[in-house]
């Protein structure tokens, strides 16, 4: 059961908050706002992404809990900006700390930082991910236009497209974009806007099933430029079988965004889930997954001190 277990903790590195209540003036609510990113070529814009993940699997008498926390430091670069406002951003992942433990067992322990030599066959993957760019083309609604990979062959090192946008896979988009979906058309404090997903789930080693997701985002207030962005989660479908809820347990996260409207950038993003599922073990047993994620946007000073520290030892 525990490496069913850290398969599915894997599966929680990336997404999930508990909704802020937010009162804005009355004038403020009578506002219409437009909301969109903007970016700026060569501006380089820091994260810094704070996660705990827990899961906690009973079947019978035994229980079993796994957990891990991460830290990780990240950041994008706008390579260009087409007419469109479309702009063309590097990512990449500076650093990253992480622990995972089952139940009392001693922790396993990582640090980017650290001599490889020294890394967890388990923690390899993530290395191997460090300082490696990708490329995506977003638009100021923060549609994801295009994923570019890099390759390399006898020719030197390029990007190029994964896929033709017209074929460009809904799910792998949404798992590698980072940036919310913001409405076309204005809106008020109140307003709220949908983004209609569609998740697979395996229903055997070959099948798979498209499950419709849908996100619904609510501008709660406006304040000194700062947009308050709430949403939740919700399946479209109803689901007979644990076993195909249980894959969707870490899918319906909420939280709460906030975007500087000036800027164009966001802000924070503080996302959270804490659901359940019983019967997963061919009607018995039960599982609970609890995670939360903050990333806040780092100021350039703290990064260039940082940078000067690193290059002083």
């Amino acid at each position: 059961m525990r490496s069913t277990v850290f398969c599915l903790l894997t599966l929680m590195l990336s997404q999930f908050s508990a909704p802020l209540s937010v009162t804005s003036a009355a004038d403020e609510d009578a506002k219409s706002y437009s909301l969109r990113y903007k970016f700026t070529p060569n501006e380089f814009v820091h994260y810094r992404v704070e996660t705990e993940n827990k899961i906690t699997v009973q079947l019978n008498q035994d229980t079993q809990t796994s957990a891990n926390s991460s830290n990780t430091m990240k950041h994008y670069r706008v390579i260009s900006v087409n007419e469109e406002g479309n702009g063309t951003l590097e990512t990449r992942i500076d650093r990253v700390k992480m622990k995972v433990q089952f139940d009392d067992a001693t922790p396993a322990t990582f640090d980017s930082e650290q001599n490889p030599e020294k890394d967890l066959e388990q923690f390899k993957p993530i290395r191997a991910n460090i300082s490696k760019p990708s490329r995506i083309v977003y638009s100021p609604l923060g549609k994801v236009i295009s994923i570019q990979e890099l390759k390399v062959d006898g020719e030197g090192a390029k990007f190029e497209e994964a896929q033709a946008p017209d074929k460009l896979d809904q799910e792998k988009s949404r798992r590698l974009g980072f940036l919310i979906p913001l409405p076309e058309e204005e809106v008020k404090v109140g307003s709220t806007w949908d983004d209609e997903l569609d998740v697979e789930v395996a229903l055997s080693k070959t099948l798979r099933k498209k499950v419709p997701v849908r996100r619904t985002f609510t501008l709660e207030s406006v304040e000194d430029g700062l947009a308050v962005i709430t949403f939740k989660t919700k399946i479209m479908t109803r689901l007979n079988d644990p076993k195909l809820s249980m894959q969707l347990i870490q899918k319906t996260p909420s939280g709460t965004i906030k975007l500087d409207i000036e800027r164009g950038v966001i802000i924070s993003q503080d996302v959270s889930l804490d659901k359940a599922q019983v019967g997963v073990f061919d009607g018995k047993g039960a599982m609970r997954a609890v995670s939360t994620r903050l990333e806040t946007l780092v100021d350039p000073t703290e990064v260039a001190q940082k940078e000067q520290t690193t290059e002083a030892q």
